[in-house]
């Protein structure tokens, strides 16, 4: 699928393959959530497709590759998908050994690697020198969350495309076609201005929503609700509360520069990683940052 905010970045990928300009590493960047691996993949599914010339539609759909594609069974496409929280070397090498060998529809061979800050150095550096001197007839489409993980060797050898998160118009015309009701402005900023991002917290199975936390906030700031009883009360929904809270301390930071105000959102951001761990203490963790959210409402 290509979101209709990808649709211009997509074009232009498609235009420079059939121009023969078209890098054959390339690296999408950009926040969770924008469709980068699916950008990737219908990229891939161009560059496997039989019928030419290609256009912005992508492929066919009907030729041989698009139907093995379909079908889960394309023998010159390889996706990697991550072994728990890692992308480990045994599956880079299994990936690259295919790509060295011939192309079984003389065609094209593509490998896609989606978040690829989660390969192990060792992973990173087998992919190396496929990048280095790619066999013929290869791309290398991947993506990454956290591009500033990845080691510069590899950054170095990927072409690199930033994306964006589409405008709230655009957020807001897709989803009326997916029959939802419009969100606010500020609901989408509390999701990283994010459509499949906001899309995904709706049909969470959690009660907690973003209009609960609204609420919440507005009652920090009038001293109907303290830190510690919130952060009891929502413990549950802590990853919910600290990703909104990161969004709330970085949209405050846009607009007053506030250092404080970055710090706070950093520190939410730190909070989501210690969440994963099991034991943690998330109500202490969630009253640290109510806290400091309670400071900022003061202050408006």
């Amino acid at each position: 699928m290509i979101y209709p905010w990808l649709h211009r970045t997509f074009g232009q990928l498609i235009s420079r393959y059939d121009a023969g300009t078209l890098h054959h590493g390339i690296l999408f960047m950009g926040a969770k959530s924008l469709g980068k691996t699916e950008l990737c993949e219908s990229l891939a599914a161009s560059l496997l497709c039989q019928t030419k010339p290609r256009s912005d539609a992508g492929a066919c759909g009907n030729c041989k590759s698009c139907l093995l594609l379909s079908a889960g069974s394309h023998p010159d496409l390889n996706i990697v998908i991550p072994e728990k929280t890692q992308i480990g070397i045994d599956q880079v090498r299994s990936a690259i050994a295919k790509l060295n060998q011939t192309a079984q529809l003389s065609g094209n061979k593509v490998l896609v690697i989606p978040n690829i800050e989660l390969m192990s150095e060792s992973a990173s550096n087998s992919l190396l020198k496929t990048l280095e001197e790619p066999t013929a007839n290869t791309y290398l489409l991947l993506t990454s969350n956290e591009a500033q993980k990845l080691l510069p060797t590899v950054l170095s050898r990927c072409e690199k495309i930033t994306i964006a998160a589409p405008s709230y118009q655009e957020s807001a015309s897709w989803l009326k076609t997916q029959d939802l009701e419009i969100p606010s402005q500020e609901a989408m900023l509390a999701n990283a201005n994010s459509p499949l991002r906001y899309l995904a917290s709706l049909s969470d199975d959690s009660q907690f929503n973003f209009s609960d936390f609204e609420k919440a906030l507005g009652h920090l700031k009038s001293g109907q609700e303290s830190p510690s009883r919130l952060a009891e009360v929502w413990k549950a929904e802590a990853s919910n509360m600290s990703n909104w809270l990161a969004q709330y301390f970085l949209n405050e930071y846009k607009t007053k520069q506030d250092e404080k105000l970055f710090n706070s959102y950093q520190s939410c951001l730190e909070t989501v990683k210690l969440l994963s761990h099991p034991g943690i203490n998330k109500s202490l963790l969630l009253f640290d940052l109510l806290t400091q959210a309670q400071a900022v409402q003061k202050q408006i």
